[in-house]
């Protein structure tokens, strides 16, 4: 295995277990894990996202999304999908 795909690997773990911790099933945490990995591969050409990377996904929550009486959302958090608001975790 290269050091590239160890790498691969390592996220994709990472990942599943990040999403089963929060709940998911374990069956559909390894599928989004490898979903995602399958758009990372793509380098761009998927632009779809998860809340879970965003820096406004807080306490199971969206913090840039609000409702009419301005509290955080809840979001289909476990979904690829694409949102005007998302900012990766870890940026400014």
């Amino acid at each position: 295995m290269t050091e590239a795909e160890e790498q691969e690997e390592l996220v994709w773990r990472r990942r599943k277990d990040a999403f089963a911790a929060e709940g998911l099933e374990i069956e559909e945490a390894k599928y989004l894990a490898a979903r995602m990995m399958m758009r990372d591969r793509e380098q761009g050409l998927d632009d779809r996202r998860v809340c879970f990377e965003c820096k406004h996904y807080q306490a199971k929550k969206c913090e840039a999304i609000r409702d009419k009486y301005d509290k955080p959302t809840t979001q289909t958090r476990f979904m690829l999908m694409r949102c005007d608001f998302f900012k990766l975790k870890g940026t400014k």
